[in-house]
């Protein structure tokens, strides 16, 4: 499958560089060079990640990587898997999703319906 990173998880993905830097530089590095290699196996076994529980939606699935949920569609249609978020384990995820839940349904009727 190919993948295909929203322009939110891309910013998702700076903001955990800036942040993870503030710690050390080697640190911000394996953090991000372990969400590309997971983002890389993702698309290789889309369907291991587990549902994610506070989307009712069960076409989403995440991957846990360091202390990150990557939040990704899979699409065998499209051949595409969808890596939509990448969110810290350590924040409201329902909050979250409550935020960005009209953006998450709206996404997958928008591709997949």
């Amino acid at each position: 499958m190919k993948i295909s990173i929203s322009d939110k998880a891309q910013g998702n993905i700076e903001d955990i560089t800036e942040f993870t830097s503030k710690i050390s530089d080697n640190y911000a590095n394996r953090v991000i060079n372990n969400i590309y290699k997971l983002i890389d196996l993702i698309k290789y076994a889309p369907y291991i990640g587990r549902y994610v529980h506070e989307i009712p939606n069960k076409y989403y699935r995440e991957r846990i990587c360091e202390n990150y949920r990557i939040i990704y569609v899979a699409s065998e249609k499209l051949n595409t898997v969808f890596i939509r978020y990448i969110i810290s384990g350590k924040q409201n995820s329902n909050l979250f999703f409550e935020v960005h839940k009209k953006e998450i349904f709206n996404f997958f009727y928008r591709n997949f319906i």
